[in-house]
């Protein structure tokens, strides 16, 4: 399980860079026409603010992967036994509105992390 948390937060959060390039270079240029490939702020809080069973897994194991980026490059420090809901929580909480990941609409990782360092900082 963390496995598959850990791959789609990479997908979700890949540098839009990386994936656009390729595909301009295909189409002589011009933009691309592929939906992009990792999901934005205020998509990723819609999607976690939803009801459906299915929609509350996904954002638990999207908020679990960015959780442990965080801990991983030593961004925040998150204490052991903190639960995904907690986690989903302060991504979707009152501070995330007024984030500038989420006015700018930046990628969902990048805005995950700020919030993560904000509510969990490392000593």
């Amino acid at each position: 399980m963390r496995a598959i948390a850990i791959c789609a937060a990479l997908w979700l959060g890949a540098p839009a860079a990386a994936q656009g390039a390729g595909a301009e270079a295909a189409t002589g240029g011009r933009a691309s026409i592929l939906p992009e490939l990792f999901a934005r702020t205020s998509d990723a809080v819609a999607l976690c603010l939803r009801p459906e069973p299915h929609w509350q897994d996904f954002c638990n194991g999207l908020a679990q992967g960015y959780a442990e980026y965080a801990v991983l490059t030593g961004k925040a420090c998150i204490p052991a036994g903190t639960t995904r809901r907690r986690l989903v929580e302060v991504f979707t909480g009152p501070d995330v509105v007024v984030s500038t990941g989420y006015i700018d609409d930046l990628p969902a990782y990048e805005t995950a992390l700020e919030m993560f360092i904000r509510h969990f900082p490392c000593p």
